[in-house]
């Protein structure tokens, strides 16, 4: 069977167009759609990388203030290491001025008395002391000589001295001595 079209040549064309038409229109359609998915899409896209921006500056804003801390902390261990080294450095001059201070104490008679001590940096003193006796200040400077802590060993000066003492009179020597102190190394 044949199709046979009475229709007047107007309304072919019209279907024709209807036809072209329609395609124009569903692709603007899906063109409107496309457009408004990919909108859609990409405002959440958006969304979402400002939220993970939001996190990551909170999360930067914790960093510093840790960094901040660590910081601090460095500082305050400087500080710290720094009062460390000065009382260790006290201690250790203590230490070696107790030890100078032992090596004389050992060192010295009975009958001699130290009045003032002098110990400068370069480990030379000089002290004064007094005694009752020129034999007595003899006998310490063989007694220092004798020592391996004291070295050159010289005397300053002796002066006598008479003070009463319960109706007597007692004859006091002052005298002075320098010297080099080799302090002992310890284990």
């Amino acid at each position: 069977m044949t199709n046979i079209n009475l229709l007047p040549a107007e309304y072919k064309e019209k279907e024709k167009f209807k036809l072209s038409r329609v395609l124009i229109i569903l692709f603007i359609i899906l063109l409107a759609f496309g457009t408004a998915y990919l909108y859609y899409y990409l405002e959440l896209q958006i969304d979402f990388k400002e939220q993970q921006l939001k996190i990551m500056k909170s999360e930067l804003a914790e960093i510093e203030k840790i960094i901040k801390e660590v910081k601090d902390l460095k500082k305050d261990k400087k500080i710290i290491e720094d009062r460390i080294a000065v009382i260790q450095g006290l201690i250790n001059n203590q230490s070696h001025l107790s030890r100078i201070l032992g090596e004389f104490s050992a060192s010295i008679l009975d009958e001699v008395w130290i009045d003032n001590l002098n110990l400068s940096a370069n480990q030379t003193f000089d002290f004064t002391a007094n005694t009752f006796n020129n034999y007595l200040i003899a006998k310490y400077m063989v007694t220092l000589k004798n020592d391996p802590t004291f070295d050159n060993i010289e005397l300053g000066y002796v002066r006598k001295n008479k003070i009463k003492e319960e109706d007597r009179d007692v004859e006091i020597v002052n005298f002075k001595l320098s010297g080099i102190f080799i302090p002992k190394r310890l284990e």
